[in-house]
């Protein structure tokens, strides 16, 4: 009688078509699937630009978590303004987009494809041009302070700060209360998005990026 497959397996299978380079282990040690391989990188014209070594850690929790990558071919310099650590872990988003993401629960070939390709993709594109395509988070707090602005299109500090301190009140947001923005409209046509989408972070992320922004206004 055949096992019945995890979901992770699963979706192995579909990924593998993808991307045929890629094998994966149970690693029982570590209570982690582990991916290993090679992934090609080609542009948008499908003309071939390199090869990268890789390695994915899948927790056991999947499809409720953040994988771990890591490049093993040394291509990408290992420098923070590259966004990999000195042992090739690498920085595929903003950990709060991640976090969100995973709350929602991951399909192992969307994430290769939009998360992991797309990063080793923009590297090369860095080598080239000096740049990444598209711009860039910038690092520690900044970053923090620009994915509140960019994604949840808060006006500047100021506002993440009214937003989070609203948020990890005790007090309840209604739906028709006014936008703890600040523009004055209804909740429900202004953040309720991204009111829905801060919750998933959990109360301390967001206590202590609220305790740090709150520190940088004078």
């Amino acid at each position: 009688m055949n096992k019945k497959k995890s979901p992770f397996e699963r979706d192995f299978i579909v990924a593998k078509e993808r991307f045929p380079k890629l094998t994966y282990v149970w690693n029982a040690k570590i209570m982690m699937w582990v991916i290993t391989g090679e992934l090609d990188i080609c542009d948008v014209e499908g003309v071939y630009w390199n090869t990268f070594q890789i390695t994915i850690l899948v927790p056991r929790g999947y499809p409720y978590c953040v994988p771990i990558v890591a490049e093993k071919s040394t291509i990408i310099p290992r420098d923070i303004e590259w966004h990999i650590s000195p042992e090739g872990i690498c920085c595929l988003d903003i950990s709060h987009n991640l976090k969100a993401m995973s709350k929602l629960g991951i399909d192992l070939t969307s994430f290769i494809s939009e998360k992991v390709y797309t990063y080793f993709a923009n590297q090369l594109y860095k080598l080239e041009k000096n740049k990444y395509a598209g711009g860039e988070y910038a690092h520690h707090l900044d970053g923090v302070i620009q994915y509140y602005i960019e994604t949840h299109q808060l006006q500047d500090k100021r506002a993440i700060v009214a937003m989070l301190q609203q948020i990890t009140s005790k007090t309840n947001i209604g739906r028709n209360d006014p936008c703890p923005c600040g523009n004055g409209k209804k909740t429900k046509h202004c953040h309720q998005s991204s009111i829905d989408t801060l919750k998933t972070l959990g109360h301390e992320r967001l206590l202590s990026d609220l305790k740090n922004i709150s520190e940088t206004i004078k």
